[in-house]
């Protein structure tokens, strides 16, 4: 990785999938990067059959952590609570260490975060709150 603000992530924070309006008392979760001050607040709506309908999320934060709670939005609809906690499971694992392969889409743009390691942080943000959530 050369850069880190690779296009797929650059497109994901210009153009964010999932995010909205979540007023404070409506969250499922919220989670906070003490070390950037980004900070995010989320709502899973859930279908009948028990799959993800959407990820709603208010954030305010820098592109690395607006491009990751949009990749998670779109890799999470339509995923069942255990298939969620399956994926969180492996984007943790993954994350500066192992990497992502072609099955991971546009998370491949975080392969080579661990250069810039208060990035990590970033791209953990909504993770870490869906795993509240769960």
């Amino acid at each position: 990785m050369k850069n880190l603000y690779q296009a797929a992530l650059m497109d994901h924070a210009r153009n964010p999938v999932g995010v909205g309006s979540v007023p404070r008392g409506t969250e499922d979760a919220e989670a906070f990067n003490s070390a950037c001050g980004d900070e995010i607040r989320l709502r899973l709506h859930w279908r009948e059959d028990g799959r993800l309908e959407r990820l709603i999320y208010e954030l305010h934060g820098c592109a690395v952590s607006r491009a990751s709670a949009s990749m998670a939005a779109v890799r999470l609809a339509g995923k069942t609570c255990q298939e969620i906690r399956a994926l969180r499971e492996a984007f943790e694992s993954r994350i500066g260490k192992e990497g992502f392969d072609a099955a991971w889409g546009d998370a491949q743009a975080f392969n080579g975060i661990e250069q810039y390691p208060s990035r990590i942080h970033c791209a953990r943000l909504v993770w870490q709150a869906i795993g509240k959530a769960l």
